[in-house]
């Protein structure tokens, strides 16, 4: 059985058309994160909003890099949960 796989896009903040900028991860490709973890800042002007975990498991994928414009609906990393050890 494979494991569960998280995509990590950019909701719609809400905030007004401004260009949308993925500051910087808050954590290293493989580590473990927790649901609610917060992951990576995303920058809107003068705003700065973080980006929490949707699932726990290990981050696999970085999908932009620091400093790099997004859109809303993105994809921006990848979360696969752990599998459950077999006997």
């Amino acid at each position: 059985m494979s494991a569960a796989r998280h995509v990590l896009a950019l909701p719609d903040l809400g905030l007004p058309d401004r260009q949308l900028v993925a500051s910087v991860w808050l954590v290293r490709r493989g580590s473990e994160v927790t649901e609610g973890d917060r992951l990576l800042e995303v920058l809107a002007g003068e705003v700065t909003v973080d980006l929490s975990a949707p699932a726990s498991g290990v981050l696999t994928q970085k999908l932009v890099r620091d400093d790099e414009p997004i859109v809303v609906g993105q994809p921006l990393g990848v979360i696969e949960e752990r599998s459950p050890l077999t006997p």
